[in-house]
């Protein structure tokens, strides 16, 4: 009955002592995280990224003629071709390769004997230009279109956010510069000062194809090293475990 006893006691020091080492975490984890998601849906600045974003193939564009019944055979999608150019009819074919959308529905107005402002333009697809998100992001380690001005928090929302085993001091952006020939930059991003802080030094403006790591925090990595029977309470502690909605 003593050895019982005794195992009880062992397991509620081991608790005790568990809960101490990460008091608090998880009271800043859950502040950072809804500050980091707290504007994600600013429409202003999502209008501004698209009214910004250059166009290239094989992007799809969706194209509008309101209050023009007769071309109403031209509003719909159309896909940017190997050649640069959208086809609206077999007479009309607009260069959009390079361009922005409402400077090819200016073209496009152009084209069709139309005033300024009688044709709509927006990307509905972006397929031609992509940026890379690794490590603990919400979701899986992926892909995502590039959709323009964008900066690395701009992006982390758009994603849905950080992953609960993520070291916000561990961000980065590294660029290839393929393209170009020239050495790799690694630009490191201090996540909580942005958010937090409203420090926008580290706040890298993201181009095309880079390439965003987020890393992993100790907690997280020290999990595989906790009994199972105390894993519920590390998570809870540590904030790894979001809260059900």
């Amino acid at each position: 009955m003593r050895r019982k006893h005794g195992g009880r006691s062992w397991r509620a020091w081991g608790l005790s002592l568990l809960l101490a080492a990460v008091a608090g975490c998880a009271a800043g984890r859950s502040h950072l995280e809804q500050a980091l998601l707290a504007d994600r849906s600013d429409a202003a600045r999502g209008r501004g990224r698209a009214e910004r974003y250059v166009v290239h193939c094989p992007d799809v564009l969706e194209f509008s003629v309101p209050g023009r019944p007769g071309h109403a055979d031209l509003a719909g999608p159309r896909r940017v071709g190997p050649d640069g150019r959208v086809v609206l009819s077999d007479a009309v074919r607009v260069d959009a390769d390079g361009r922005t959308a409402a400077e090819i529905a200016g073209d496009a107005a152009a084209e069709l004997g139309l005033s300024p402002g009688d044709v709509g333009v927006r990307v509905a697809e972006y397929n031609s230009q992509q940026l890379f998100v690794y490590g603990e992001v919400v979701g899986l380690q992926r892909a995502v279109p590039f959709q323009g001005d964008e900066t690395v928090l701009d992006l982390l929302q758009r994603v849905g956010g950080v992953a609960p085993g993520a070291a916000v001091g561990d961000v980065q952006v590294v660029r290839a510069h393929v393209a170009d020939g020239s050495s790799p930059e690694v630009f490191a991003v201090d996540l909580e000062a942005i958010v937090l802080k409203h420090d926008q030094r580290t706040n890298v403006r993201l181009e095309p194809f880079d390439q965003i790591y987020v890393g992993q925090s100790q907690s997280s990595r020290l999990k595989p090293c906790v009994p199972p029977w105390l894993r519920p309470f590390y998570d809870a502690a540590c904030g790894m475990r979001r809260p059900a909605r």
